[in-house]
């Protein structure tokens, strides 16, 4: 056994965080120092539907349960809209979640304090309080993976808006009510020009219209299903569809990125998520984005890709689970 694992054990203090995405859930076993005890990851099976997810979930956080000890409480990053006080997810755009009491009902079967948080605002603190930005205030973390998120830190206090919902940074329309529609009802929404599932769709698009011969030939048309990791393979080997469509997706992180830095003003930009671990490309258009906006590239705002990478959400849950008492948000 961890002798430090076994300090825990006799003094609790141990923790668990939980980062539910739309590809993976991951969890962490921790202490309130950030020390990472146990991890453990699942497919989320979103297409399965709510309840075999939330099933998956509760086999999550029983494999992370240390036998023989305390575990003071369960922090969860969720993405939103949600209510935070309450612990509910409201709606979700790339999970099939409907006003799910998720919190209570892991209160319910676990017998312990359990509290909700968006995943971004859950990766912004992990990240400010463990990763390599540690005490950058302000600090700005933005997510690129199945979907797009963010969370920031003013004042050493995680912003969370009013209902737990700031920083929905998928949700900034970067085309003025323009361009395709986002699963959120608007046009133009960052989530749906730039974010995995977004690229994905495009690189189909352009593979279906390859193979009948309607549009430019590419590598893509040999997949049967592309995914955003083939689109940043085959723009590194020199396929040109897919580095438009890659080239595309990048200048709206970049806007994306530059929005929440005027802003902010931030000390630091955390550049997260699954696409930002795909290569140093997306972390290479932030910090170019940030160099050309002028207030930013005068206040000397660091980027940083790709932090502590799938463990910042997970992380920074727990960590905001021991800030909290007997459940509650605040």
């Amino acid at each position: 056994m961890n002798s430090s694992l076994a300090e825990e054990r006799k003094s609790g203090g141990l923790l668990i965080g939980l980062d539910i995405g739309g590809t993976k859930l991951h969890g962490l076993l921790v202490d309130r120092a950030g020390r990472v005890f146990e991890s453990e990851t699942l497919p989320t099976g979103a297409e399965e539907g709510s309840d075999a997810i939330t099933g998956r979930i509760y086999r999550l956080t029983e494999r992370l349960l240390p036998r023989g000890s305390r575990v003071d409480a369960i922090g969860i990053g969720v993405p939103g809209p949600l209510d935070a006080h309450a612990g509910v997810i409201l709606k979700t755009e790339n999970l099939p979640f409907r006003n799910l009491p998720l919190a209570a009902m892991m209160r319910e079967r676990f017998g312990m304090p359990v509290i909700l948080e968006n995943d971004g605002s859950a990766a912004a603190w992990g990240e400010y309080s463990f990763g390599p930005a540690k005490g950058a205030d302000p600090l700005v973390y933005l997510t690129v993976s199945t979907g797009i998120g963010a969370g920031a830190v003013t004042g050493g206090k995680l912003y969370r808006g009013k209902n737990g919902n700031a920083l929905e940074a998928g949700h900034i329309p970067l085309l003025a009510g323009k361009g395709p529609v986002c699963a959120c009802g608007g046009r133009g929404c960052a989530e749906a020009l730039a974010s995995g599932k977004a690229i994905a769709e495009k690189a189909a698009e352009a593979a279906q219209a390859a193979r009948e011969r309607r549009g430019a030939p590419t590598r893509l048309s040999t997949l049967a299903v592309p995914q955003a990791a083939d689109v940043f393979s085959l723009a590194s080997g020199g396929d040109e569809v897919a580095e438009r469509i890659l080239s595309e997706a990048l200048s709206f992180i970049g806007y994306c990125a530059a929005t929440l830095a005027v802003l902010f003003d931030p000390q630091a930009i955390v550049v997260g998520g699954g696409l930002a671990r795909s290569g140093p490309r997306v972390g290479e258009a932030v910090r170019s984005a940030i160099a050309a906006t002028p207030t930013c590239a005068a206040g000397g705002c660091t980027v940083i890709s790709p932090g502590l990478g799938d463990d910042a959400g997970a992380l920074g849950a727990a960590s905001l689970a021991a800030k909290t008492e007997h459940g509650s948000i605040r």
